[in-house]
């Protein structure tokens, strides 16, 4: 089932299943980057609207606005990186793994910012008016999770492949 060309390992895939590479991380990856764009306008707007500005005024309410997104937006480019991992029909297995590294790292980042970013209006106060404690926005928390979560499952889909979804998209039994 592996074979070795020069240096590279490579694993060979269903034709049907590397187009779903090539074109799937085409598509996640720019979902994620418009809709994490929409949403990062809509809730700057929303703040605009609630308290006279988009931002917060201190320097750690504006890093937990504008961190989170940053990191999804990372797992973004990392799924769009995912089709450089396809040599025809074939997986080259070291820059998978280490793109499958690069992609749990980033993820892991992503959710410590997201947390942090939860956190940061309960424990500081990042607008200048208002009461002395904010609730977070929840809004933008789950939904930048829910962003972060589909890109890391959309990855890990496309870079490590099971044996139960190459069967599925073979012609052929020799899955």
């Amino acid at each position: 089932m592996q074979d070795t060309f020069g240096q590279a390992e490579f694993l060979p895939l269903p034709p049907r299943f590397a187009d779903r590479v090539r074109w799937g991380s085409v598509v996640v990856g720019c979902s994620m980057i418009a809709g994490m764009v929409l949403l990062f306008g809509l809730t700057t707007f929303l703040q605009g609207v609630v308290h006279g500005h988009a931002f917060p005024d201190t320097l750690a309410g504006k890093a937990a606005t504008a961190l989170p997104p940053l990191g999804v937006l990372a797992i973004a480019v990392l799924v769009l990186g995912s089709r450089r991992c396809l040599r025809g029909d074939y997986l080259v297995v070291a820059s998978a793994a280490s793109a499958r590294s690069a992609l749990v790292v980033t993820y892991v980042l992503t959710l410590a910012l997201i947390l942090g970013s939860f956190a940061v209006p309960i424990v500081f106060r990042v607008w200048r008016e208002g009461p002395e404690f904010e609730a977070p926005d929840l809004l933008t928390t789950f939904s930048t999770l829910a962003f972060a979560t589909m890109g890391f499952l959309a990855g890990m889909f496309y870079l490590r492949p099971t044996v139960r979804t190459l069967s599925k998209f073979s012609d052929h039994p020799i899955w």
